[in-house]
């Protein structure tokens, strides 16, 4: 005899005006998932072994230079409880979506690479090629900061994507960008690598209304489908010593030949010339950008996807999208000289709460 109602409420613990509200909170929980305690490890762990099994399946072909500013995409869903009193997605919630992207992105592109450097270093160290007391101590990455620029507000339980690409580097650190955009916007011409994708992208639509034209063409700042764009920087570290980004790039093999007369970027334990952010250094390059490169430089990064695998990438090619990205990362690393301007000791205060 099949169960009644009652009784499969019963088994189920729903029973009575207790149960009424354990199944209403059980609905708000499952409605509100991402905030939820421990699921945010629970996305970057799981993000982290799905990009580890893929990174694993392509060694067994030739990622190549083209794969290096090619977005990932990851998609999601702005719950009622990241939200805030305005009822849009409360931007402190901004990040955690930001943090998903940026680890999957970088376990599928340097997962190999970053194993190799790591192996390499520790063969230094061994054999005393090392630099001493400096390379004392694991080999990591640590996220140097992070500064995302709100431009359109994203209501309660509406989906958006996260594109998240490397940006440039220099002989220090080395950017991602992410954007957060209307889902279906913006539609890859292929996935390397889920090439069973290829056949089940979505269809044409009309996009005027949004001030969007298929194929990535658009409309004049600011960008419709664009509701935020966050940037942050990272460091390769082993103990002291400072790992050239490249190396690790190279060693993923996603840069190309170099020309023979090219300088080697050696690893550093002190900020280099290039590397330092400040105002004054800062200020000289926001002199020589013309009005509208900061837009071309976020709207080229989500054309980065579309259409850049076409054509052979030399060394050239990719040291010229390098430093294309470089004039946002250096305007933006001016903000490090916020901390200067910190004066509380001995100065008035307006109270302790």
């Amino acid at each position: 005899m099949a169960p009644t109602l009652s009784t499969l409420r019963s088994k189920l613990g729903f029973a009575g005006k207790a149960g009424v509200w354990k199944f209403l909170a059980l609905i708000f929980a499952l409605l509100n998932l991402k905030s939820l305690p421990f699921v945010w490890h629970i996305r970057l762990l799981k993000g982290l072994f799905a990009q580890r099994r893929t990174s694993r399946l392509r060694l067994t072909t030739t990622p190549g230079p083209s794969t290096l500013f090619q977005p990932l995409i990851t998609s999601s869903r702005s719950g009622f409880l990241e939200c805030d009193y305005n009822l849009h997605k409360s931007n402190s919630t901004y990040f955690s979506d930001f943090d998903v992207g940026r680890l999957e992105l970088l376990v599928s592109l340097c997962s190999h690479g970053l194993d190799k450097t790591r192996k390499e270093l520790a063969l230094e160290e061994k054999e005393g090629r090392g630099d001493g007391a400096m390379g004392k101590g694991r080999f990591d990455i640590r996220l140097g900061g992070v500064s995302c620029q709100f431009r359109k507000e994203i209501k309660p339980y509406e989906k958006f994507e996260v594109w998240t690409r490397v940006l440039c580097w220099d002989r220090k650190w080395f950017y991602v960008i992410s954007h957060f955009v209307k889902p279906g916007v913006f539609r890859p011409k292929s996935y390397m690598l889920q090439p069973w994708r290829d056949g089940r992208r979505q269809k044409d639509h009309d996009a005027e209304s949004d001030g969007v034209v298929a194929n990535g063409n658009t409309t004049p700042s600011p960008h419709p489908a664009i509701f935020a764009t966050g940037i942050a920087k990272y460091v390769l570290k082993k103990g002291r010593l400072t790992i050239p980004p490249e190396r690790v790039f190279r060693a993923s093999e996603l840069l190309p030949p170099k020309p023979a007369d090219y300088e080697i970027l050696p690893a550093t334990s002190t900020p280099t010339p290039e590397s330092t952010s400040n105002t004054a250094a800062a200020v000289s390059i926001v002199d020589h950008i013309t009005p509208g490169n900061a837009e071309d430089v976020v709207v080229a990064s989500l054309k980065a996807g579309v259409g850049n695998e076409d054509g052979e990438w030399t060394w050239e090619k990719v040291e010229e999208e390098r430093k294309r990205g470089m004039k946002i990362a250096e305007m933006w690393g001016a903000l490090d000289g916020l901390n200067e301007e910190f004066a509380g000791d001995g100065g008035v205060v307006l109270g302790r709460y």
